[in-house]
């Protein structure tokens, strides 16, 4: 690292030597940023923002986040926290300005003037404990196939390798929104009255109730979204939150249809989906078939071909029998499926598959 260079507070922040030194200094360290200061004391009032942007990040996500989100969020945090500057709603203490950011990035929604009037925050550092509307959940698949996300509304999201994404362990009531960083792809539970967003680097996905694949990597020129059920409605990020009480102007697919947002020229490009296997919940198929085997056996090898957890009362389903093949069905084609041929409900909670019988004859 050059000692000449100049950074911005971003770069200062997601900067893994400086973070270190703000969050666990050593003498090495402390050798090093102390030169750096010396050597660019006009970028003092930089390094000051830069490290209580680090601590607010940290008080807040406890470092539970991906290089590549990291540096997503911070950015999306230092630019919050400049709008809101702008509009004179900050309170003066710098490290209110960059945790009140924050929060609203992790709740997508709480009201700012809420945050303002709930926590009051002194020059000296004193602060109300934060309470979020909802705990943010973070998990990234750094294993070498698909995992299984399950959500609180009953939505599953099958997140691919090198992939990461964010949301809330039980939603807010007028809209589901999670954060994706990578490729994944969504079978929405139908809900009008709760919106399900999907917010990635560069755009905003909005549906009701649908399944699509979404592919956004940070390196790619690209951001995709491509649509296998329902309708779906893609937007420019930074013209969906600018745009104040009227919907801008985005794209609206189809089945079968398609969306590319070009990095370089910064717009929407619709097309038909040519790849197929785009529209595939997952790359592996999972070929079970089931010939008047017991219930719980089923949930079993269902659990263990998803990498998920299934719950539900062996004696209570001791007489419950099965008949089934599955081939290209998704997850909750195959839960719905073994759920009505039992007479069955399930729920999805803290990321298990809750079975809801009351037996079989």
């Amino acid at each position: 690292m050059s000692l000449h260079r100049i950074f911005t507070v971003e770069e200062l922040a997601t900067d893994e030597s400086f973070r270190r030194w703000v969050m666990a200094p050593t003498p090495e360290l402390d050798r090093f940023w102390q030169q750096w200061l010396q050597q660019n004391a006009d970028r003092a009032g930089v390094a000051a923002r830069a490290r209580e942007l680090v601590l607010a990040v940290h008080d807040l996500y406890k470092d539970d986040l991906s290089d590549e989100m990291l540096r997503h969020d911070i950015a999306e945090i230092t630019r919050i926290a400049e709008e809101r500057k702008a509009e004179g709603h900050l309170p003066f203490y710098q490290r209110a300005v960059w945790k009140a950011a924050a929060v609203l990035l992790l709740t997508g929604g709480l009201s700012w003037l809420y945050y303002i009037s709930h926590n009051t925050i002194t020059p000296s550092g004193n602060r109300q404990k934060i309470t979020l509307e909802s705990e943010m959940l973070v998990k990234t698949n750094a294993t070498e196939v698909e995992m299984t996300m399950l959500l609180s509304d009953n939505s599953v999201a099958t997140l691919a390798k090198g992939s990461s994404i964010r949301y809330p362990r039980h939603f807010a009531a007028h809209e589901r929104r999670v954060y994706l960083t990578g490729e994944a792809f969504f079978d929405v539970a139908k809900n009008p009255a709760q919106p399900f967003l999907v917010y990635t680097h560069e755009t905003v996905t909005k549906v009701l109730g649908t399944s699509f694949r979404i592919k956004a990597f940070a390196g790619d020129n690209t951001e995709m979204v491509a649509v296998k059920t329902g309708r779906v409605s893609v937007y420019a990020k930074k013209e969906y939150e600018t745009s104040l009480g009227t919907r801008p102007a985005g794209v609206i697919l189809n089945p079968n249809q398609q969306v590319v947002f070009n990095r370089k020229e910064n717009k929407l490009e619709k097309a038909i989906t040519a790849n197929p296997v785009l529209l595939a919940e997952s790359a592996v198929q999972k070929e079970q078939v089931f010939d008047d085997r017991p219930v719980t056996e089923a949930f079993d090898a269902l659990a263990k071909a998803y990498g998920i957890s299934i719950v539900y009362q062996p004696e209570t389903l001791s007489n419950c029998m099965i008949s089934a093949q599955f081939n290209e069905e998704n997850l909750k084609q195959r839960l719905n499926a073994i759920c009505q041929a039992i007479g069955a409900g399930y729920d999805m909670a803290d990321g298990r598959v809750v079975i809801r019988s009351k037996g079989c004859n």
